[in-house]
This record gives C-alpha cells, sequence and structure tokens, in this order.
C-alpha cells in the first residue's frame, strides 16, 4: 500500500542561498536608496529654483564681486543681466544632449563682461541645437557681434558622470563641463559657474528644464528596487522550506 502522507517540510537554508540572498538585497536596497536621493535632490533643487525666481534679479556687478559666493553655490539659480561681448572662438558644444527625442548639443560660449575698467570671463549657455546627420561635423552657429545684453539664470554644470570619455583638449566638441578644466585650456580665470542665458541676443530659445522634472520616474525606480529586495527575500524564504528525507 503506497503512503500518501506528505512528508514534513523544515526550513533548511543553504548557507550559499543565504549569501546570495543577503548580497542581492543589499545590493538592490542600496540602489532603491540612491534613487530616492536623487529624488529628494532634485525636489530640493526646484524649491531652491522657486525662491530664486521669487527674489530680485542680480545685477552681474553685485554677483561678480561678493567675496561669500562659494562658486555660485549662494547665488545658485537667481536671474541676473549683464552686457559683455561674445567671443567667436571660444565656443563650445556639450555632447549628448537630447531634446524632444533629438540628438543635440548644449551650447557654451565665452563672453567678455565689462565691469567699469575690470574683465569678468564667463560662460554662457546659450541653449540647445540639433547635431547634424554626419557626427564628424559640429553645427554651424552665429555669433552676436558687438557688445550684448543678456538675462539669465546663475547656475553649476552638472556632475561628470562615471565611466564618461576625457575631453579631447583642443576639440569643440566635450563631454562634460568642468569650470577648471576650461579656464585652464582657455588660459583665462573664468567666474566659477554658468549663465544659463533665457533672454537676449544669441540665445536659442531652448526650454529650461525645472530642476524637479522627473523625480517621480526616481521614486517608480526607488520602489521597483525595493520590490527586488522583497522577492528575492520571499523566494529565499519558501525555496528553503525542504522535505525531510526519509
Amino acid at each position: 500500500m503506497t503512503d500518501t502522507t506528505s512528508s514534513p517540510r523544515r526550513f533548511r537554508p543553504r548557507w550559499w542561498a543565504a549569501a546570495l540572498t543577503l548580497v542581492f538585497a543589499a545590493i538592490t536596497i542600496h540602489l532603491g536608496n540612491w534613487q530616492a536621493t536623487r529624488a529628494e535632490y532634485k525636489i530640493e533643487q526646484q524649491r531652491l529654483l522657486d525662491e530664486a525666481l521669487a527674489a530680485p534679479p542680480k545685477n552681474f556687478a553685485e554677483l561678480a564681486n561678493d567675496k561669500d559666493n562659494d562658486r555660485g553655490a549662494t547665488f545658485r539659480y537667481r536671474s541676473v543681466s549683464l552686457a559683455g561681448e561674445f567671443d567667436a572662438e571660444k565656443l563650445f558644444f556639450v555632447d549628448n544632449k537630447i531634446q524632444d527625442g533629438k540628438a543635440g548639443y548644449g551650447v557654451l560660449q565665452l563672453l567678455r563682461a565689462n565691469l567699469g575698467e575690470a574683465k569678468k570671463y564667463l560662460l554662457i549657455d546659450r541653449g540647445w541645437i540639433v547635431a547634424n546627420n554626419d557626427r564628424s561635423k559640429l553645427p554651424q552657429l552665429e555669433t552676436p557681434k558687438g557688445v550684448v545684453e543678456i538675462v539669465g539664470r546663475v547656475n553649476l554644470p552638472v556632475s561628470r558622470n562615471p565611466g564618461t570619455a576625457d575631453n579631447n583638449p583642443g576639440d569643440s566638441r566635450i563631454n562634460y563641463v568642468n569650470i577648471d578644466e576650461l579656464a585652464k585650456r582657455l588660459g583665462l580665470a573664468l567666474e566659477p559657474y554658468v549663465v544659463e542665458q533665457t533672454q537676449g541676443a544669441g540665445f536659442l530659445n531652448t526650454p529650461r528644464t525645472a530642476p524637479a522634472a522627473n523625480y517621480q520616474k526616481n521614486r517608480a525606480y526607488q520602489m521597483q528596487w525595493y520590490a527586488f529586495a522583497a522577492l528575492a527575500v520571499v523566494l529565499f524564504l519558501v525555496l528553503s522550506f525542504r522535505k525531510e528525507q526519509r
């Protein structure tokens, strides 16, 4: 007669399965926490932007002469008006910028701003331009002539992503923006921030993305990574209940 009684199951985890689950859960929780940090950062930057836009615009002389301005961080996102001359020979195209699903470049150009007898040099983010079908050729861009007036907002360059290729010295196409590196290349003392142009001569009429844009996506990724960690633990527990050998 066949014994149809089911063998009892006991919790008997394998050490390697426990170790693998622990490592996988730790990695996915870390990734979830990182996405949460990204979301909080974007929300905080949006708050700073809203506060800055509500404040009166800065005159460039106030900004340039303020000794407490920590490399632009103190007045980040503040509106600023200034006058100066674009240098047609000092033009940079920041690669891998996507706008409305199209590949293109962010456009940075050197501006000489006059402050009485003194001159200040800074990089103006003029906006975005679509890339040519032939990647070997950079877009043709007209430089406004003479002294121009522009309005923009102070910002700090985006941090270089890990794995980004080094900038090629002498090449107008760059992969990331580092003020100190570009200052050394140009042989000039640059202001330690960029001004993202919003009005005036040379502006490419590019909408400026809000800092908090897509923070919901970071939240979704956060929950996804946490779910992977929870699933790994559940599977480990379920599979660790095994029939006893008779």
